[in-house]
């Protein structure tokens, strides 16, 4: 897969760089040369370059990357004037690093939908979430096993949770489940926000737009999400 980190100080760095290690294609873009010096030889490529420059971020490979992660944090303005340039070229993906209430629900209305919280969201665990396809985040309890919030695959839409053999077939266990709800933030504008529906009741039906909760080794979540 290929990925473009924007801003690659102590938290975009790290993300790049575990990115690259599980076998990705990564162009880590600053605009300080000494950080992009720093990590030329830790990552595939790095760039110098100002990020709020249209022209010069269009010669980057943008259309093509799987994902596009801003991980810009000194300047909120940057971060948001660069998320409305790559919505005009029209960027598939769009990952923005959040440093305020207010910033998030500027990006919200321009039609953003994914945002990382350095402080809560480490890189490794970011990492995961971009390599394996429907993982939304991803939690290390050991070295064997994980906690993994994925996207509930389409094949178990409209089908109830004691219908699926989640031990016996595929040695993982479905923890509970994230459902979409309508709210309205602080400027007025609906959007949808997640909540835990807590312990599982055997007539739960999976949704259109659920996250699952699942507990397990990673190899086996990962051939659950991939029947």
């Amino acid at each position: 897969m290929k990925f473009i980190v924007f801003g690659i100080g102590s938290y975009g760095s790290s993300l790049a760089t575990k990115l690259t290690e599980l076998g990705h294609e990564v162009f880590g873009v600053d605009t300080l040369h000494a950080r992009t010096e720093k990590l030329k030889n830790r990552i595939t490529y790095t760039v110098t370059m100002d990020a709020t420059n249209k022209e010069a971020i269009q010669d980057l490979p943008l259309k093509e990357a799987d994902a596009v992660i801003i991980a810009i944090g000194e300047n909120e303005g940057t971060i948001i004037l660069l998320a409305a340039l790559l919505k005009q070229i029209g960027v598939k993906r769009i990952i923005c690093r959040v440093i305020s209430t207010l910033q998030k629900t500027v990006l919200e209305t321009m039609g953003l939908d994914e945002f990382v919280y350095p402080e809560q969201n480490s890189a490794e665990r970011m990492a995961h979430h971009l390599s394996f396809d429907g993982v939304i985040d991803s939690h290390r309890v050991c070295d064997k096993f994980r906690i993994v919030e994925a996207n509930v695959p389409g094949r178990l839409i409209g089908s109830k949770v004691t219908e699926v053999d989640f031990i016996n077939e595929f040695e993982i266990q479905l923890v509970s489940i994230k459902r979409n709800f309508d709210e309205k933030n602080i400027l007025g504008t609906k959007r949808q926000t997640k909540h835990t529906l807590g312990i599982l009741v055997p007539s739960t039906e999976f949704r259109t737009g659920d996250t699952l909760i699942l507990f397990g080794e990673s190899r086996k979540i990962k051939a659950f999400l991939e029947h």
